[in-house]
């Protein structure tokens, strides 16, 4: 089995549910969005990517750290089966990030232990519809560039789609020079409008890791 993989490394995880754990990324190339605010454009194009034997991804992961994070680009555009399959035999805690704009095979939602959902907002550059109800994920992120604003149109999908609050979190824009101004201006947001929303930040923007 070959995978298309933009790279390969060790770090602290720094968002969602997880945040702080230590974990290997690996990173799958190849994502059919393009967000105006991503920060791994490099990932875009598969092609960009290396391809890699499903042992040689395995060979290249640390060993001694058991939490795997699969991200991407968008890691489902590949068949993740034999990969995930293969960690959880390591009984390794796997992630993975998506945009939720692909759905997981029933197998997959089995043997994966968290899937950290990012559904797009407007201020991704596009609108996308939704089908949130069958509520596969583990929670959703969503990226905040402009607090009220996008907020609101969290607020409108959650409602529309039946999402349950407590697995809803938001995070400011990663790209922002003053995150923790960002971070503040969305933590008051939330506040003001009474929202039950979990507000996280980026550990590694903080750390300054990547």
């Amino acid at each position: 089995m070959k995978y298309w993989i933009s790279e390969i490394f060790t770090s602290i995880q720094g968002e969602g549910e997880v945040i702080g754990r230590p974990s290997n990324f690996i990173r799958m190339a190849g994502c059919h969005l393009r967000c105006i605010w991503c920060d791994t454009k490099y990932s875009w194009l598969k092609t960009d990517g290396k391809e890699m034997e499903l042992e040689e991804i395995l060979q290249s992961i640390n060993g001694l750290v058991t939490t795997t994070t699969i991200t991407g680009g968008e890691p489902l555009l590949q068949d993740l089966e034999p990969l995930v399959s293969k960690l959880k035999e390591m009984e390794h805690f796997v992630i993975v990030e998506t945009s939720g704009t692909v759905k997981p095979s029933a197998r997959l939602r089995k043997i994966v232990d968290v899937f950290s959902v990012s559904p797009k907002l407007s201020n991704a550059g596009f609108k996308l519809h939704y089908n949130l109800k069958d509520d596969w994920a583990t929670y959703y992120k969503f990226v905040i560039v402009e607090p009220r604003r996008d907020l609101r149109e969290v607020l409108a999908l959650v409602n529309e789609q039946g999402v349950n609050p407590s697995k809803v979190i938001v995070q400011p824009d990663g790209n922002r020079k003053d995150y923790e101004k960002a971070l503040r201006e969305l933590a008051d947001t939330v506040s003001e409008m009474r929202l039950p929303y979990r507000v996280l930040p980026q550990l590694h923007r903080i750390l300054k890791y990547r």
